[in-house]
């Protein structure tokens, strides 16, 4: 669960259109020995059904083609993947998350040599500084990000309106609405602590008001070892969430709940809101009674409106394995992405923003203020990505666990993440 403000893309991506082969391999099969016609790709379980009309067009577009694709949950996915990778025996086409920071992450997967070199793509020096860098290493190109992705509090206003109630704008606020919640017999932040990649989301919500927009600077400062988690907002951040536990805001058992079951309170009205990335929103709305209105909006983290942030950054990416058996295939798909019908098509449904703006994208409703806040500059990039290794991000799933647990304070999770950071991959 990866990863700026971001940015005005130019529509030159739509050059890309590209339902043509660039591939060095052979016209057919590519260098794989495939046989052309039969792309196989993998992804995460919320990327489905995204994935489920691209898919479906890319079909309709190229008679005689077939794709099979699985999708499964974010642990597993990075743990088989990986696997298949090493092996030799992963999808023609993978899911990865752009920069650093997990075992699946575009430069943890392309330094290691599974990726394909995607650079002479007409597409590939398209991206803004934003999107770029987290979609390359050493300079190359090895993922092509598709949509740009937030993580705010994804809120049933049908059942906020039902409650009386209104979204908070700032902290004190945020936390006079869990108690609100409370009397109305309704969750006010329904939390999947549960899964494991789910309880980093809080911190990276809270984090662009608290660290990143002060301080731009602070992920080259960690680079440059001038910064450290323990001794920054990080802290502020860590605190803010057992002060969100302790004041009722979550349910009774977060750590006995999964993302899933998190979804379905919320799409039952039984929570009020859940914090989460975008694509939470097309997954609650799948489940949620017809005409439910949702809003995705900033999580407060001050008592000053105007400072609050977003983390914003590229969102859905994929990489095409350097030993696909289709591989021909696997470009021209992934071309297909890149260009604005697929774009288009792969935000619309998985309630994203497109990595690259253009004008006939309609946006969801319930993403106007994502939208907004990309627009104003006033977001900043999920923290793995600019991580040196898998093990942070890893550290923090862990940490956060144990500090729901009560097994450790802020202070002490955060000297466990120093550590993951400066111990290497």
């Amino acid at each position: 669960m990866h990863k700026k403000s971001l940015l005005a893309l130019s529509v030159a991506v739509a050059a890309a259109l590209g339902l043509t082969a660039c591939s060095g391999g052979s016209s057919n099969a590519g260098a794989g020995g495939g046989d052309g016609k039969t792309l196989t790709l993998a992804a995460t379980t919320n990327e489905k059904p995204a994935l489920d009309a691209v898919v479906a067009k890319f079909k309709e577009q190229n008679p005689g083609v077939d794709v099979k694709y699985t999708t499964s949950a974010l642990d597993q996915y990075q743990t088989t993947t990986r696997t298949q990778l090493s092996s030799g025996t992963a999808p023609d086409v993978v899911f990865v998350w752009p920069g650093d920071g997990n075992p699946m992450a575009t430069r943890v997967v392309g330094k290691a040599g599974f990726l394909e070199d995607l650079s002479s793509q007409s597409w590939a020096n398209s991206f803004p500084a934003g999107i770029k860098p987290v979609t390359q290493y050493n300079g190359k190109t090895y993922s092509a990000s598709v949509t740009f992705s937030g993580i705010g509090a994804v809120y049933n206003m049908t059942a906020m309106t039902q409650a009386g109630l209104t979204p908070p704008t700032t902290w004190s606020g945020l936390l006079q609405f869990c108690s609100a919640a409370k009397v109305k017999g309704k969750t006010a932040f329904e939390l999947g602590a549960q899964t494991n990649w789910v309880t980093q989301l809080i911190p990276y919500a809270l984090t662009p008001t608290l660290v990143y927009g002060p301080n731009p600077n602070f992920p080259q400062d960690m680079t440059d070892k001038k910064a450290t988690f323990s001794d920054s907002k990080w802290t502020d951040a860590l605190n803010k969430y057992v002060e969100m536990q302790k004041a009722g805001c979550f349910q009774a058992n977060p750590l006995g709940t999964d993302y899933n079951a998190s979804l379905a309170a919320v799409a039952k009205g039984d929570a009020l809101s859940v914090v989460q990335v975008n694509s939470a929103v097309a997954a609650i709305s799948t489940q949620a009674p017809k005409g439910t209105e949702l809003n995705m909006l900033p999580v407060p983290a001050s008592d000053n409106a105007a400072d609050t942030r977003m983390a914003g950054a590229a969102g859905s990416t994929y990489g095409v394995n350097a030993h696909a058996k289709n591989k021909d295939l696997a470009i021209k798909f992934v071309n297909f992405l890149e260009g604005p019908d697929g774009m288009n098509l792969y935000a619309q449904t998985n309630k994203a923003l497109p990595a690259v703006p253009n004008d006939s994208f309609k946006v969801d409703p319930a993403l106007s203020t994502l939208q907004q806040y990309q627009k104003g500059g006033k977001t900043d990039a999920f923290m793995d990505q600019n991580w040196p290794n898998a093990r942070v991000q890893q550290t923090l799933f862990q940490v956060v666990q144990d500090l729901l647990a009560g097994k450790t304070d802020a202070n002490g999770a955060l000297k466990q993440m120093d550590t993951a950071y400066t111990s290497g991959s």
